[in-house]
C-alpha cells in the first residue's frame, strides 16, 4: 500500500461535550468528500482521542469506514496507545470494522528508548492484521525519532509510511534521504509544511487544517502531482494565516470554532480541552475570510 493524496484528521462533533454527534460527523465527512480530498483519518489527535470511549472509537471507524467504502476512499484508523498491547487490540477492532490501516503514535509518557520505540513497532507490526502508518509527533509525546530510527522502523515490512510531524525542515529532509522512502510513505503531519515535504517527495499529508479547508489543502496536491511546484508552494503560503489560526491555541479547539461557524457542529470540546479565547476567535475569522477568498 502507498498512501497518497489528503487525508483529514477527523475532529470528533459532540452533543454539549456529552454523545457523539453522529449527523454533524457524516454531514462533514460529505462535505469533505465533495472537495476530493483522499481519505479519513478518525480517532487521532484531532478528533481528541483520549477522550473517547472504546464503544466511541468504535462507532467513529465504523461510520468513517461505511461512508468511505461508497466512495472508495481510505480509512487510516487512529490506533496509538503507550500501551503496546492496547494499540493492537485498537488495531485488531479497527481491522474488524473494516479500516484500510492504522496510525500508531509513538508511545507517550513512557518515555521509551530508541529501542524500546522500535520494538513497540516490531511487536504491532509482527502481530497487525493491518498496515501500519507510524506517527512522530514530539511535540505532543515528548519522543524524538531520529531519521536512522524512523529508517528502522520503515523497514519493517508492514509498516507502509510515517506521519513525520516535528516540525522541523532538517528532520524532514533528513528522513527524506533514508532508502525506505523508495516504497515508503512520507506523509506531512504539519499543516504548513505540505508543500515542503512533497517536493522532498512526500507523498501527501494528514491535515487537521483540512477540516476547515479541504479544498486548500486538495489543490496544493493536485499541484504537486502535475509537478507545478511554484503553485503549490503559492498555495501554501496563502493558507499560512489559516494553519496559524489552527493552532493558535491547542488543536482541535480552534477548529471546532470555525467548523461552528460554518455549520458543523456546537464547538463542543471535552476538558480538559476548553473554548478558544477572544484573540484566537478574531484570528480564526480573519483566516476563513482568507480562505474564501481562494480561488
Amino acid at each position: 500500500m502507498k498512501l497518497t493524496g489528503v487525508f483529514v484528521a477527523n475532529f470528533t462533533p459532540f452533543h454539549k461535550a456529552e454523545a457523539v454527534d453522529v449527523e454533524t460527523y457524516q454531514r462533514h465527512l460529505t462535505w469533505l468528500a465533495e472537495a476530493g480530498v483522499h481519505g479519513f483519518v478518525p480517532c487521532g489527535t484531532t478528533g481528541e482521542s483520549a477522550v473517547l470511549s472504546d464503544e466511541e472509537r468504535n462507532l467513529l471507524i465504523r461510520t468513517t469506514v461505511e461512508f468511505a467504502k461508497k466512495k472508495n476512499l481510505k480509512v487510516i484508523a487512529g490506533c496509538g496507545s503507550n500501551n503496546t498491547q492496547t494499540a493492537l487490540e485498537y488495531i485488531e477492532k479497527a481491522d474488524a470494522l473494516g479500516a484500510d490501516a492504522a496510525l500508531v503514535v509513538t508511545p507517550y509518557y513512557n518515555r521509551p528508548t530508541p529501542a524500546g520505540v522500535l520494538a513497540h513497532y516490531r511487536f504491532l507490526a509482527e502481530r497487525s492484521p493491518l498496515p501500519l502508518v507510524a506517527y512522530h509527533v514530539p511535540g505532543r509525546t515528548n519522543v524524538f525519532m531520529s531519521p536512522e530510527l524512523i529508517n528502522e522502523v520503515l523497514s519493517l515490512s508492514n509498516v507502509v509510511g510515517i506521519k513525520e510531524a516535528s516540525g522541523n525542515f532538517g528532520q524532514w529532509l533528513s528522513v527524506s534521504t533514508q532508502p525506505h522512502f523508495s516504497t515508503k510513505a512520507l506523509l506531512a503531519g504539519d499543516d504548513d509544511a505540505m508543500a515542503p515535504v512533497m517536493a522532498l517527495g512526500g507523498s501527501g499529508i494528514i491535515s487537521a487544517s483540512a477540516n476547515v479547508a479541504p479544498k486548500a489543502f486538495v489543490a496544493i496536491y493536485k499541484s504537486f502531482e502535475e509537478k507545478n511546484w511554484a503553485k503549490g508552494f503559492e498555495l501554501q503560503k496563502k493558507i499560512v494565516p489559516l494553519v496559524k489560526a489552527m493552532f493558535k491555541e491547542t488543536s482541535p479547539a480552534p477548529a471546532k470554532k470555525a467548523l461552528e461557524w460554518m455549520g458543523f457542529g456546537d464547538g463542543s470540546l471535552r476538558l480538559p480541552l476548553v473554548p478558544v479565547g477572544p484573540d484566537t476567535e478574531k484570528a480564526i475569522h480573519e483566516a476563513l475570510t482568507l480562505v474564501e477568498a481562494l480561488p
